[in-house]
């Protein structure tokens, strides 16, 4: 065997999950029709989250994922409840997604963008609960590495979305996805507990785990590594 056969043979050994796998900034002009957004991400089969905005109008940020299901509308720029849009995002694909005629989705010769994010050990994860008031509780998650950033909101309810960041300088700060107020010292938030590399945890305020409360999490790696290796080059 040649060594070019040899090396072909181990490429072939083991599939690779690429960025381009993973994340995708997609752009479109609306025509008013339904159709399909190609952008060679995997929802239907792995899961994740698509934020979409009409670029030309100011209707609102479109936030849907596969665990609230198609429909399923969050705004990022205001506190309200989950909402329901038959005509917005109508399907989740092995390659993308499809659309409705809704606005923000379609308008004729609108432009719109899209950023995608699949669910992936390492990169993404998309998390739902219902609340309990107990302090203390974790909610899993499945990077299989510490989150560099976590976004909840309440679905059932209009309460603020909150943002555990791991750069707003400790764990008893949240900051609120639609305010431009600084961060918020609120240690009933995440019970001024760190991320780990299996789960996050709540404490008992109302806007991230109140009784009868629903909830999704938008779960991002890029935690810092407590690996000794994690300043140098490690071949495993």
């Amino acid at each position: 065997m040649t060594p070019i056969q040899q090396l072909m043979l181990g490429v072939g050994a083991s599939k690779k999950t690429y960025m381009d796998d993973l994340f995708s900034t997609y752009l479109w002009t609306g025509n008013a029709t339904a159709r399909s957004i190609n952008n060679g991400i995997n929802l239907s089969g792995e899961g994740g989250m698509t934020w979409i905005k009409n670029r030309t109008s100011s209707m609102s940020h479109q936030l849907l994922d596969t665990e609230r299901g198609v429909t399923k509308i969050l705004e990022s720029q205001n506190n309200s409840a989950e909402q329901t849009d038959a005509n917005g995002l109508t399907a989740f694909n092995n390659n993308g997604f499809t659309i409705g005629v809704s606005g923000p989705y379609n308008s004729d010769t609108h432009d719109i963008s899209s950023w995608t994010f699949r669910k992936a050990p390492g990169f993404f994860d998309v998390v739902t609960w219902d609340g309990n008031d107990t302090s203390g509780r974790t909610i899993s998650h499945s990077l299989g590495s510490v989150p560099g950033c976590v976004i909840v909101k309440c679905t059932t309810h209009s309460d603020s979305w909150q943002v555990w960041h791991r750069n707003t300088g400790g764990n008893q700060y949240s900051l609120e996805l639609e305010s431009s107020n600084g961060r918020i010292t609120d240690t009933s938030m995440w019970n001024s507990t760190a991320p780990t590399a299996s789960n996050f945890t709540l404490g008992n305020n109302d806007k991230v785990n109140g009784s009868g409360k629903s909830y999704v999490a938008y779960v991002f790696a890029g935690g810092e590594s407590t690996a000794a290796t994690a300043r140098s080059i490690d071949f495993d």
